[in-house]
């Protein structure tokens, strides 16, 4: 995991270069879905530390983001993340493991979206909101789901 983040970190650094820093931004997405966005223009620097990786921002603040809870790193993004996991008219679920939270994208305002179990029996049934929508799936045993949204269907696994 190391080794892929210090690549992706490494082929990013030129891209800093000529990034247009109000507009592009690095994002930290984890394993349970939650995303830490840090526009380039207030980074100092990326590190890779013994156990994380660090964040370190021109204002001083630190933060450091465990290699096992990270399930990847957007480098030179669209401030809105959600433009850079998916593509135009393309549906995204992330994470395929989680503990609770799932996050989809790429939905319209209002279409449904559906969480069953593998009996088939609807748990969570909601509508989308623009952007970025949230199930969360920490009320549910452990077990697969699956998340239907418009005409996509994923399967997760809840831990």
């Amino acid at each position: 995991m190391k080794a892929k983040i210090l690549c992706t970190l490494a082929l990013a650094a030129v891209a800093f270069m000529s990034a247009a820093a109000e507009d592009k931004a690095v994002i930290i997405i984890s394993t349970d879905g939650s995303q830490r966005q840090e526009s380039i223009k207030d980074l100092d620097r990326i590190e890779l530390g013994d156990k994380g990786v660090i964040l370190k921002t021109t204002g001083g603040q630190t933060e450091t983001f465990d290699y096992a809870a990270i399930d990847r790193i957007l480098v030179n993004a669209e401030w809105d993340a959600v433009k850079e996991i998916s593509a135009a008219d393309e549906v995204a679920v992330w994470p395929v493991q989680t503990s609770g939270p799932v996050n989809i994208s790429g939905l319209h305002e209002g279409q449904a979206v559906t969480v069953s179990n593998l009996k088939g029996a609807t748990v969570i049934s909601t509508q989308a909101t623009e952007g970025l929508t949230t199930v969360n799936l920490s009320a549910q045993p452990a077990g697969i789901y699956i998340v239907t949204a418009a005409n996509h269907s994923v399967k997760i696994i809840k831990k």
